[in-house]
């Protein structure tokens, strides 16, 4: 099977050595009924596997494609996630993706799940890479759920998380 050039640049926005920036709308900080929340580092490994999908625009020309993705997450989030990509881009090293997955799984010994939305540009072989908890998205003992995840990627494609969070308490 033939990748189109617009998902080897997905692929290699994705297994380039990076460290991500992280922003957040509302600064980073949870907002709840309650009043009161907790602020958490979990860190860990993950294994992700991309797998192309059929573009809705058929035109090669158009430079975008669609690819699922799955991941298993290790140490402090033990969870599962399942998700979707938009990308569009070129061979050159310039091009973006959107992407979000529903996390499911534990968070520091709670148990449920949430959705993640990534916002990625590479311009000329430098990454951007904003990963935040969709508001509102959290169930579970995760409801409340607030934050963001930077992602980074060793030499050898290793993968691992960095998740900054807080939960209502």
């Amino acid at each position: 099977m033939r990748i189109p050039t617009v998902s080897l640049f997905a692929l290699a926005l994705l297994a380039a050595p990076i460290q991500t920036s992280m922003s957040h709308p509302d600064g980073g900080r949870a907002v709840t009924d309650k009043g009161t929340t907790m602020k958490h580092h979990a860190k860990g490994a993950f294994d992700v596997k991309l797998q192309p999908l059929e573009a809705y625009n058929k035109n090669a020309d158009a430079g975008l494609g669609r690819m699922s993705i799955d991941k298993q997450f290790h140490g402090e989030l033990d969870a599962t996630s399942q998700g979707e990509m938009l990308h569009a881009g070129s061979a050159k090293g310039s091009g973006g993706y959107v992407a979000v997955e529903r996390v499911t799984g534990t968070l520091g010994g709670k148990r449920g799940s949430f959705a993640l939305q990534h916002n990625a540009t590479m311009t000329n072989g430098a990454p951007y890479l904003n990963i935040i908890v969709v508001p509102g998205s959290g169930t579970g003992e995760l409801v409340g759920l607030d934050g963001t995840m930077k992602i980074i990627i060793e030499a050898g494609g290793k993968h691992f998380y960095e998740f900054d969070y807080t939960l209502a308490q």
